[in-house]
């Protein structure tokens, strides 16, 4: 049922029963028949309104919108932070395109899984460093990889242990902000069979870490969690005390896989969460070629 999920959400899944219904209603001759199975359409149709309402009402504070590429944008305070995750996946994705999109939405805070060496090469040549001068690198050739790249001071955490995938992790001193931000770049084991035990695992491994944080310290955690709120697993996790930014801001329904096929996006398995002390100013996700991912993008607001 996991992997089925990951392909054909819940609300989807209503909206098909309910046009199917309302197929049904129109062959049959039955006047009766027709006004039941028009009453099951309605009740299928407002249990999906019921289910998608929260992905679709703003739940956080949400204000000044996302800037689209090439806009120009004030001057932000240092409390004021934009952080982007995007899963680079094993072809590459095009440097030059990421990085104007970064530069253009003024990101300040990079997680990419999945970099391998190359990549990172590509990224360098296109200017990588003069972007972002400080990192946590956790780079592989076998695709596993992840990395962190940030404009503020990063203290190097050490990667999630026992995960499928690297899962970097840092902390980051933003100025004008008590304390640091503990940062995780999130690749979780995706729920194909044989493997939905891990997904299982490592959904649950980041909220162990999220309650082992010490006292009440702010957290991020932005990538491909390879799950979305259909999945019980994912609510579970969101549920330890973290906002996802998308349903924050009332965007809950915009997906991120796949991208870049034939097929449109139709699943949101990338997401941007946040512990009860960082709030969501606004969401967005962005196409980047050579991925089958769409990037996700949250503009966040830190307590001084």
């Amino acid at each position: 049922m996991d992997p089925l999920l990951s392909f054909f959400p819940a609300s989807l899944a209503i909206t098909t029963a309910a046009l199917a219904a309302a197929v049904v209603a129109v062959c049959l001759d039955s006047r009766l028949s027709r006004t039941v199975l028009a009453t099951m359409v309605t009740a299928l149709l407002l249990l999906q309104l019921h289910m998608v309402a929260p992905s679709l009402m703003p739940s956080g504070g949400t204000g000044m919108a996302l800037q689209a590429a090439g806009t120009a944008r004030a001057p932000a305070p240092a409390r004021l932070v934009t952080v982007m995750a995007l899963n680079v996946g094993t072809e590459g994705v095009d440097s030059t395109t990421l990085l104007t999109e970064v530069r253009a939405r003024k990101v300040d805070i990079l997680a990419l899984p999945e970099l391998q060496p190359l990549g990172l090469e590509a990224l360098e040549d296109a200017g990588l460093a003069a972007v972002f001068p400080y990192r946590a690198v956790d780079v592989d050739w076998a695709g596993v990889g992840s990395s962190i790249f940030s404009r503020y001071p990063l203290q190097v955490s050490g990667r999630v242990r026992g995960s499928s995938f690297y899962q970097s992790r840092a902390v980051v001193s933003v100025p004008g902000v008590a304390g640091g931000i503990h940062l995780t770049a999130v690749h979780v084991a995706s729920p194909r069979p044989g493997h939905i035990p891990n997904w299982r695992q490592e959904l649950q491994q980041l909220g162990d870490l999220r309650r082992d944080l010490p006292g009440s310290s702010p957290a991020i955690l932005l990538g491909d969690f390879n799950a979305s709120h259909d999945h019980r697993e994912f609510r579970e996790l969101v549920a330890t005390g973290l906002t996802d930014a998308a349903q924050a801001s009332g965007k809950g329904l915009a997906p991120t896989w796949p991208a870049g096929l034939r097929v449109p996006p139709f699943v949101a398995l990338d997401h941007v969460l946040v512990t009860p002390d960082i709030r969501v100013l606004d969401f967005a996700t962005v196409a980047v070629a050579g991925t089958d991912h769409a990037g996700v993008v949250a503009e966040l607001v830190l307590a001084e």
